[in-house]
């Protein structure tokens, strides 16, 4: 049996007796937010009381990681739950790349909840494949208001080639409004239409990634003021889903997630207190504040240390719905469920990073009990003691050769798994 076969079967399953009971999902996603470009890490100059509120009303993962420096592979690994590899999406789609995108074979967490009846949409920013078989309408989601490029003019909805970009479903749409206040707006206009649940909402917004235009700033310009007015946009249209998710009497049925698809880019994005920037592996390209809130069920004000991924929100999704997955379907992600509940402990220590640009060499990278192994794109080689360096300024491969091979070989273990399964 094939796994959209597996999948029709259970969507036509008879709905439990308890699907009154199943919360609403919503996963607010920042497009290359610097680690340190929010208030609750010590940003100076940005204002994100929204984003903020969510961390003192929730779980902070203080130690979480997109799955990958660059958008379109922490995406594919965020929405399937497996390292972006797997599905052959180690890579960004270019603009200019218009006949590729995410396997239609992939299953994606929408995917899932449909069979357990979740309205699902996605408004903002897709970047996972340009031609329409490739759209988000083709796996899982109902609704669809955004794009499909890397990124667009905020005002024109144009992609760097000058194509329009902006599509309901898989019409064309001519919208004058900021591309971050579309995001806001139909986002609420979801949650208004399915207010009496269960629904999955995925909000992509594409702040503050460049163009650099602010609300006010139809010409970009490359500065921080920009950039700062950008992310303050952002953090309002978090606040104003939040909100509407407060007036409707729906924060105590709704599981909200926050977080980065990679970190800052250089000259602009503040990733500290790590080194690098988004493109990277070292720790400032792929550090991202995770926040989880669901009141009356994630204690509120909790620091959690467990290292955690962008991937482990799939199979929290699953649980919180009370999904199953198809017959032998693999997945990296894991449930953080019960750490969020009762601080429990992952049953993971380990992850995985590789990223290779064009023209450039491939960067590795493993952290493992406290420990990172990194190759850099010109293939120099460090070994950070992380839980005592986090800000990776003392490489410790002289000292550390053993463990420094041992990583090494569990490295290339799980890049000849991954890569092989893509192909």
């Amino acid at each position: 049996m094939n796994r959209r076969t597996a999948l029709q079967l259970m969507a036509a399953a008879p709905l439990a007796a308890a699907r009154t009971t199943q919360p609403n999902i919503v996963i607010l996603l920042a497009d290359d937010l610097g680690y340190g470009d929010v208030g609750f890490t010590g940003c100076p100059d940005i204002r994100t009381p929204n984003i903020d509120r969510l961390a003192s009303e929730g779980v902070h993962f203080a130690h979480a990681y997109s799955n990958g420096a660059v958008c379109s592979p922490t995406r594919t690994a965020l929405l399937t739950g497996q390292y972006q590899q797997r599905n052959g999406m180690d890579k960004v789609i270019y603009v200019d790349e218009r006949d590729i995108g995410l396997p239609l074979e992939a299953l994606l967490i929408p995917e899932v909840l449909k069979t357990e009846g979740y309205a699902t949409g996605l408004f903002g920013k897709w970047h996972l494949g340009i031609p329409k078989k490739y759209f988000p309408t083709r796996q899982g989601f109902d609704e669809f208001i955004g794009f499909v490029a890397g990124n667009i003019d905020y005002y024109s909805h144009t992609d760097r080639l000058g194509n329009a970009d902006l599509w309901n479903r898989e019409e064309a749409l001519r919208d004058p409004r900021y591309m971050t206040q579309i995001v806001g707006d139909e986002s609420i206009r979801f949650i208004d239409r399915h207010a009496d649940g269960p629904f999955f909402l995925y909000s992509a917004f594409n702040a503050p990634h460049d163009p650099f235009q602010g609300p006010e700033n139809r010409a970009a310009a490359r500065n921080r003021t920009v950039y700062r007015k950008m992310v303050e946009s952002l953090d309002e249209n978090v606040g104003r889903i939040l909100e509407r998710l407060k007036q409707r009497g729906l924060e105590e049925n709704t599981a909200v997630f926050f977080m980065s698809d990679n970190g800052g880019v250089p000259g602009i994005g503040r990733n500290a207190p790590f080194r690098g920037f988004k493109g990277s592996l070292f720790e400032g390209g792929i550090r991202t504040p995770l926040l989880a809130r669901w009141k009356g069920q994630f204690p509120a004000g909790i620091k959690a240390g467990e290292m955690v991924a962008g991937m482990d929100l799939f199979p929290t999704c699953v649980a919180l719905a009370g999904a199953k997955l198809p017959p032998g379907h693999r997945l990296d992600g894991v449930n953080l469920l019960d750490v969020c509940r009762r601080g429990e402990k992952l049953k993971r220590d380990t992850l995985y990073f590789h990223y290779q640009a064009p023209k450039e060499g491939a960067q590795h990278a493993m952290m493992s009990q406290g420990w990172k192994y990194l190759s850099d794109l010109k293939g120099n080689q460090y070994l950070f003691h992380l839980s005592e360096d986090q800000s990776e300024t003392k490489n410790l491969v002289a000292e550390q050769p053993d463990r420094l091979a041992r990583m090494k070989r569990d490295y290339e273990v799980w890049r000849k798994d991954v890569f092989a399964a893509g192909k």
